[in-house]
């Protein structure tokens, strides 16, 4: 009967354990690595069971099942809400599949960063961005609002280096111009350089083709003052 009881108090851990973690905010907990690597506990935790069940009813098969349903039972009722993790995760991961969601690009948001910006607490927004920009290499956006962050918090020159960095990952013309008339607009008039917006404002140019915002950028240049 020792057997069986330790067996039993043994499966009902384990069951108590994935559950436990089941419920903790953890990156692995909602992979279905953790799923598989619940049921390879769980299946050395029955097996454990089995053994346990078999010394007290003495070869009897029928005993032996009675005593092995005593203590799954309450493990079940115990294992309830890794369970219903478990049947969480497989369901978003076959509907992700279903859609073709992981195939899907999906634009990268920034709410810490964003939140911070909102408290004003412009030197760690802005440190949060370009953790942002170092992850998301391809990605202007994070490098951008690093330079509105360093603008807001009164550093002009540092805000300027972020967009100049932002400036080669924007593929979109008219966000380019927009973006290189800002950065001379900020070296004109808050750096007092415009000899540096000019230069801006020319490498911007050798990058447009022909048309509306090579146009704009030009007027843009011919109304420094020098």
């Amino acid at each position: 009967m020792g057997w069986w009881i330790a067996s039993a108090l043994f499966f009902w851990l384990l069951c108590i354990l994935l559950s436990y973690y089941s419920r903790q905010d953890h990156p692995f907990v909602d992979t279905p690595s953790f799923v598989v690597a619940g049921v390879v506990v769980l299946f050395l935790g029955f097996a454990g069971l089995i053994g346990g069940a078999s010394v007290p009813s003495r070869g009897t098969p029928a005993y032996g099942a009675l005593f092995l349903l005593m203590a799954f039972v309450p493990g079940l009722a115990l294992l309830a809400p890794w369970i219903v993790h478990s049947v969480g995760i497989f369901t978003n991961v076959a509907g992700r599949a279903v859609i073709g969601l992981d195939q899907m690009k999906v634009e990268r948001t920034y709410d810490t960063a964003e939140k911070l910006m909102h408290e004003r607490k412009f030197d760690e927004a802005e440190r949060a961005f370009l953790a942002g920009a170092a992850v998301e290499a391809d990605d202007p956006e994070p490098l951008r609002r690093a330079g509105e962050a360093a603008l807001a918090a009164g550093r002009a020159e540092g805000a300027v280096g972020h967009f100049h960095r932002a400036l080669p990952r924007i593929t979109s013309e008219e966000d380019r111009a927009s973006l290189a008339i800002r950065i001379a607009e900020i070296q004109e008039r808050s750096l007092g350089n415009p000899a540096g917006a000019r230069r801006t404002l020319e490498e911007a140019l050798a990058g447009l083709g022909p048309g509306t915002w090579s146009d704009y950028v030009r007027k843009r240049m011919s109304g420094l003052r020098l």
